[in-house]
């Protein structure tokens, strides 16, 4: 076949025969397909959005930002989450501190009359404690005194050790029977309750460091009628009653009754409740004042009213005589509320009723036995 004259080669379709046309056509719409894929505007990329919640968040930050624009230091406007949980910080903080100072200010000046009614000759009486309260071992004497009828010195009816012992995490009562036969210097054989009638508080101290050997860091003095003020001052107390007391005499012609189980008992009838005593003995006595002393912590350290327990810790205060400051008063009360205390944490020196010369004792008549229980109460086991 002769070579074409045009000037480009004729298009021929793979094993296509001579149909030109054909291939022609579809050589056609291959161009027309290219050209318009090249022409066609790409699809448009696909732009992150931002989320309506985070637009929400920009406006809101853009109208605290508005807002704390010239703010006060004291004002809340314009505050977010942060801003708020930190105000409220700062005046807990203040609130806190205003309630400790005016707390402090009240148990000190509570303190600083109470310091005032104990002796110069009681302190001189008392050892030195070694160590601070808060680490060591301390024993205090807590005397409930009363005037009889017709006198004007008074006689201990409740004579109590409390030790607070940081190292076992325990708080321990040894009691003295009232009428616990003790030789006192210059008066010969007395009952220990004697001893405050003629030496005061330090006469009192000096019996029951020769009776137990036990060291005394600090005093407590309770006038009974101060006891009936610190009931009621704290809205009164509840004890668990060991033993029923029926129609028992109390003083003036005067019956008292309090059932077994729990007894709610305001100034008065706490009162009765410790000092009663015909129907039992000076033993049984001993327990109930112990329970009064123990529902008087509990009452003062309750959950429910630890906010205003400085005050109710100086209305108790008020009505004491001792020589423990504000700052270690701060500290017994700390250990009071820490320190755990059983039912064999309750020890009373035991002894015999026996009449002699006419007069009613409680007689020591087993020395190793109360060496015994002075040494459980000295123990931190």
């Amino acid at each position: 076949m002769a070579r074409s004259d045009k000037g480009y080669r004729r298009f021929r379709s793979r094993g296509g025969g001579g149909d030109e046309t054909g291939g022609l056509d579809a050589l056609r719409e291959m161009t027309a397909r290219e050209a318009g894929s090249a022409s066609a505007p790409p699809p448009p990329l696909r732009e992150d959005r931002p989320l309506a919640g985070s637009t929400r968040e920009r406006d809101r930050e853009r109208k605290r930002a508005l807002a704390r624009h010239d703010r006060r230091w004291w004002s809340l406007r314009g505050l977010g989450p942060g801003g708020w949980i930190g105000r409220i910080a700062v005046f807990a903080m203040l609130a806190f501190s205003v309630w400790a100072a005016a707390g402090f200010l009240a148990l000190r000046s509570a303190v600083g009359d109470a310091n005032a009614g104990v002796t110069p000759s009681a302190k001189a009486a008392l050892d030195p404690l070694p160590g601070g309260m808060l680490g060591t071992p301390t024993n205090t004497l807590v005397l409930g005194v009363d005037t009889r009828r017709g006198q004007t010195r008074s006689r201990a009816d409740t004579i109590m050790i409390m030790r607070t012992d940081p190292d076992s995490g325990r708080l321990k009562y040894l009691s003295i029977p009232r009428d616990f036969r003790v030789e006192i210097p210059g008066q010969g054989a007395q009952k220990i309750n004697a001893a405050f009638y003629f030496g005061g508080q330090a006469g009192a101290i000096k019996a029951v460091k020769r009776l137990t050997g036990i060291p005394i860091h600090h005093v407590i003095v309770i006038k009974f009628s101060g006891l009936a003020q610190m009931v009621d001052a704290l809205g009164g107390v509840t004890v668990d009653n060991p033993t029923a007391i029926v129609d028992c005499y109390y003083e003036a012609g005067q019956t008292v009754n309090f059932p077994k189980g729990p007894v709610t008992l305001d100034g008065e009838t706490a009162l009765q409740f410790a000092r009663v005593r015909k129907c039992d003995d000076d033993l049984r006595r001993a327990v109930r004042q112990q329970l009064v002393v123990s529902a008087l912590k509990d009452r003062v350290l309750a959950p429910t009213s630890l906010w205003k327990a400085p005050w109710q810790g100086a209305d108790v205060v008020r009505a004491l005589q001792t020589d423990i400051g504000t700052i270690d008063m701060m500290k017994l009360g700390w250990l009071q509320a820490r320190l755990t205390q059983e039912p064999s944490d309750r020890i009373i020196l035991s002894g015999e009723p026996l009449m002699i010369d006419g007069i009613s004792f409680i007689v020591g008549t087993d020395p190793d036995r109360n060496e015994r229980e002075i040494a459980a109460f000295m123990s931190s086991s």
